[in-house]
């Protein structure tokens, strides 16, 4: 104990001694005060030390501020704590106290950080903030304008704004939360308050108590909960239980997945209810509606699109499913059916049910929406009840002996039933029943992938087993089974065959022409019955596939034929493949860029299989049903993601021509630099081709695209008055040939160079963060033009990616490293532009080309005479000049307004001193600056219109009379000798004159005098 004891005491002896900082009025050390505004270097002078700021006073710290051990804090009302860098409140465990900072303000000029088991009741202002300690608690609010991270367990009780925003795990919110980028939300955490930002993702279990307003995506995951209203762009819930408990306002696209819930109105463009048991349980305005197994909408459909009517914007993974109970805006619920309509296969067997569906019709086309209502009909053959409850229902009908039968259902209703042979594709009501039979089975799949048809053969058994369940017809043998094929969608399709072959033991595929005789193909059955063949379709579309076997084919033991089965497939692209090419191939790009900013290329999309593409022959795989469909696809949706620069922008412009034999082509055009990818989908309101709900079936494309540089450069000179160092032409008509703005030889000035894209009128390339090079040139945009003089040179070594700062595409000059031009020694005005290019060749140079024009003159301060009395200072006057020797040599410059940076002590050179001023009257050496002196001498002078002024105090003590002293500017660098360099090159190589100041001699001519008469 006493060790310890011993350690805390010499800890606390190293650390200093602890003292409390009031800023209340009373002076701080290593701190100023200007009313109530303290400004210090450092408000810690050890650990342990505390800072008291009292209510209406703010303490600005002009460095990064970091907490060490047990350093606090406090603060009173509106008492402001704020600093030029970062604020980091991260040390630890018990090494730091919790903050009484009273509810006041912190600002940060750059992040705010706050480490674990802290505590602030204050308003929080920085540019990003990272709350890094779990938990940490703020009570206020924090506004900052870049990213916002939160770690697992925050609590923010007042509101947050950013730019994005990282909420972690459990973090509870008790306020608004506004972003202008992205919110992400990670498990369980709690908002309680609005909540709009460009968008939006969860993970599991999160609960926003609030309405929801999302520019762009707004994407709910599992057990989300969201009570209030939700905005946005378009909406994903997910899997499973994702609910909103309000209305919901999209603009473009939802999709529900599995058991999600939106318990209000939804007014969305497509909607996709994916998965099964997701509900609407209000009012659906949408432009097209799809429900997958036991979706849900409980009110009202409208149908918004062009053409909307009733409920024919709504399809259904099965159509017979009767979950939906909802009504169509525009049509009544039928009160009783209007007759009933059974579709089917054409073909059974009278040795099992055969399946059928049974539709209870509300009108006689039998259009939606059906008789919701429970209504009982008996089917024939077979005279078996069925119950119909919310417009369709499966089931079977029968017969024992073989023969045609005709089917029917009667009710409550007298109108006849009406049929639909879904495989002849006709309006029969005529079924065949057969005591041997084929049954086929052909699945949805890609194109040129392989899927596997299922053949089985069944027979009635014999005597006395009659009635019985079927057997197989061909069991443990080879036998030849005929196939043929016909087009359905599209029924203009490319006379492309099918290619089958036997599953088990088949070296190579027979193919199977579309629309002409069976071809048999020979496949080896199991004791069940059953044979797989392998198919194989080069193109896209659904086919029809049918099947039958004849007594006496190779290996056959049977002795009577069977009846034939028929089925149906679809078969959908692989993929979409996509090409671009510039439009015009001229002129040559670097190696490593496509194209420039808003450049047209054409864009080629191709609906292909799943053959290898043959890069010499394009068109080899190119499935040229895709288009022809009974309704046409349209081509693909193309979207865009900027993939470099990391969060880029730019907009994807173009449309293309109709699909054509499986190709779209068309222009397009970036408007922004960089890479981009291009993602190709369908573009129906299901997303998949034909609308059949397979993953395979979500066609899709992608290319990686670019570079993309800018179209051109244009120079200028800054907006902002403080970066415009160059001086007005129309102040000083004497510059010739200037017309626009001047500059000194060798003086740095900034310059803005902006990237842009082609388009007409152009606009900045965002994305642009280039090395660019400056240049002088003596006339602009022309490649017949010559560089002028010595051109630009940089004020500092730093490499070339060093000069500009580029945001958005506009690069100005850093300060650290400004260019300038160099003239020969005694030049006159000579007039440049301003021409920029970069590593990629993007330049200045074009017709009508922005250059910005300069005209640069040599320069010198002209040092003028004075003389006055021996008892009071002396006003001296340095004035600016500029060379122009066709017009009498060095002219007053009225334009130039600057400081130098030397004080007056370091600049001034005192010689040819005279009588009284001299040490000795031989030699005539200056002996004056012991005994003339300044009245300011830290006075930096200061040009104002051409003219700078400051003052000489007389030689003390006076001797022998009047003297003189010649004064000029100390040597200017560069020219030999020692000197002091200011710091602004263009002064420190302006030469001075010398200039005469004379004590003791004074003013002569007439004198007037006046008197008052009264």
């Amino acid at each position: 104990m006493l060790r310890y004891l011993w350690c805390v005491l010499m800890t606390m002896w190293f650390a200093g001694a602890a003292q409390a900082t009031n800023f209340n009025g009373a002076p701080v050390g290593n701190c100023t005060l200007a009313g109530n505004i303290y400004t210090c270097s450092t408000i810690f002078a050890n650990d342990n030390d505390t800072a008291n700021i009292a209510s209406g006073y703010t303490v600005r710290v002009s460095a990064n501020l970091t907490f060490g051990y047990f350093q606090d804090i406090k603060m009173a009302g509106t008492a402001r704590l704020e600093t030029t860098g970062s604020f980091n409140i991260s040390i630890t465990n018990t090494q730091q106290n919790n903050f009484d900072t009273g509810g006041a303000t912190i600002k940060a000029g750059g992040n705010f950080s706050l480490g674990n088991n802290k505590t602030i009741s204050a308003n929080i202002i920085a540019t990003t903030v990272d709350l890094i300690g779990s938990p940490s608690k703020i009570t206020g609010t924090i506004t900052a304008t870049g990213t916002v991270n939160f770690v697992s367990s925050t609590q923010v009780s007042g509101a947050v704004s950013a730019g994005d925003i990282n909420i972690g795990a459990d973090a509870r919110l008790g306020s608004t939360l506004t972003a202008t980028g992205a919110i992400k939300l990670e498990s369980r955490v709690v908002i309680t308050g609005a909540v709009g930002g460009a968008s939006i993702k969860t993970d599991s279990d999160a609960k926003i108590n609030g309405p929801v307003k999302i520019a762009g995506l707004a994407d709910f995951a599992s057990g989300n909960i969201v009570t209030g209203d939700v905005e946005a762009g378009s909406l994903r819930l997910r899997s499973a239980n994702a609910t909103i408990n309000g209305n919901v306002n999209i603009s473009g696209n939802v999709t529900l997945e599995n058991s999600t819930v939106i318990n209000g109105d939804l007014k969305a463009y497509d909607v996709r209810t994916e998965a099964s048991s997701a509900k609407i349980t209000g009012n659906a305005a949408v432009n097209s509606l799809y429900l997958g197994y036991a979706g849900s909408v409980g009110k009202v459909v409208t149908c918004t699109g062009p053409g909307g009517k009733d409920c024919n914007c709504v399809t259904r993974s099965d159509q017979y499913d009767n979950t939906s109970r909802h009504t169509c805006a525009g049509a009544q619920a039928p009160s009783s059916a209007h007759h009933f309509q059974i579709t089917h296969g054409g073909y059974g067997l009278t040795c099992q049910p055969q399946p059928v569906t049974v539709t209870a019709c509300a009108n006689a086309a039998c259009s939606a929406p059906h008789y919701s209502g429970t209504i009982t009909a008996t089917l024939q053959p077979g005279g078996g009840d069925i119950t119909i409850s919310g417009g369709t229902s499966n089931a079977t009908v029968s017969r024992s002996t073989a023969g045609p039968a005709t089917l029917s259902a009667t009710g409550a209703t007298t109108n006849p039933t009406t049929c639909v042979d879904s495989k002849a594709n006709t309006n029969s009501c005529n079924m065949t029943f057969s005591d041997n039979g084929l049954t086929l089975t052909a699945p949805d799949h890609v194109s040129m992938t392989t899927a596997t048809v299922t053949v089985q053969a069944l027979s009635a058994p014999p005597a006395p087993n009659e009635g019985k369940s079927c057997v197989p017809l061909l069991a443990n043998t080879n036998a030849t089974i005929n196939f043929s094929c016909n087009y359905r969608n599209p029924v203009n399709a490319a006379n492309t065959p099918l290619m089958l072959k036997n599953a088990d033991n088949a070296s190579s595929y027979t193919n199977v022409s579309c629309g002409n005789s069976m071809t048999g193909v020979a496949l080896k059955f199991d004791s069940n019955g059953k044979a797989n063949a392998y198919l194989q379709y080069a193109e896209v579309g659904t086919v029809s596939l049918a099947a039958s076997y004849v007594a006496g084919n190779s290996g056959a033991s049977s002795p009577v034929a069977s009846a034939p089965a028929a089925t149906t497939f679809t078969a959908a692209p692989y993929a979409f493949r996509l090409r671009a090419v510039r439009v015009n191939s001229t002129p040559t790009l670097p190696s490593g860029v496509f194209a420039r900013a808003s450049e047209q290329f054409t864009l080629t999309v191709d609906a292909i299989n799943a053959l290898p593409t043959n890069t010499s022959n394009l068109a080899a795989n190119i499935t040229t049903n895709f288009g022809k469909e009974n309704t046409p696809e349209k081509p693909p949706a193309i979207a865009r993601t900027v993939t470099n620069p990391t969060g880029g922008v730019g907009d994807l412009t173009g449309k293309f021509d109709a699909v054509t034999n499986g190709r779209a082509t068309g222009t397009w055009s970036f408007d922004d630099v960089g890479t981009i990818t291009l993602n190709a989908s369908n573009d129906n309101s299901s997303k998949r081709y034909l609308g059949i709900l397979l993953d395979d079936f979500q066609t899709k494309g992608t290319l990686q695209l670019g570079r993309f540089i800018p179209d051109h450069f244009d120079t200028s000179l800054p907006v902002q008055p403080s970066l415009d160092v160059t001086m007005p032409c129309s102040d000083n008509k004497a510059v010739a040939p200037c017309d626009q703005r001047f500059v000194y030889s060798r003086q740095p000035f900034y310059v803005v160079v902006t990237a842009y894209n082609g388009a007409v009128p152009p606009t900045p390339t965002r994305n642009y963060t280039g090395v660019v090079s400056l240049s002088a040139w003596s006339a602009s945009g022309t490649n017949s033009a010559t560089p002028v003089s010595d051109g630009m040179q940089w004020s500092s070594t730093l490499p070339g990616a060093a000069r500009f700062g580029f945001v958005q595409g506009v690069g100005t000059t850093l300060a650290a490293n400004l260019p300038y031009f160099k003239l020969p020694d005694n030049s006159d005005p000579t007039q440049f532009y301003l021409r920029a290019e970069d590593t990629d060749g993007v330049t200045s140079v074009r017709t009508n080309a922005i250059e910005q024009r300069l005209t640069s003159v040599i320069g010198r301060l002209l040092v003028s005479n004075n003389f006055g009395s021996t008892t009071s200072s002396m006003q001296m006057t340095l004035q600016a000049q500029f060379l122009d020797s066709k017009r009498g040599g060095y002219l007053f410059n009225p334009a130039y307004s600057d400081t130098l940076a030397r004080p007056l002590k370091n600049a001034l050179v005192y010689s040819q001193c005279r009588k009284s001023l001299a040490a000795d009257a031989n030699t005539q050496a200056c002996n004056s600056a012991a005994r003339l002196a300044l009245t300011n001498p830290d006075q930096q002078v200061t040009f104002d219109k051409g003219i700078a002024k400051f003052r000489l105090q007389p030689p003390s003590p006076v001797q022998n009379g009047a003297g003189s002293v010649g004064i000029s500017l100390n040597k200017p660098c560069g020219t030999g000798g020692a000197c002091t360099p200011t710091g602004l090159p263009w002064i420190d190589y302006l030469p001075s004159t010398s200039g005469t100041a004379t004590f003791g001699i004074y003013r002569s001519g007439p004198v007037i005098y006046t008197r008052e008469v009264y």
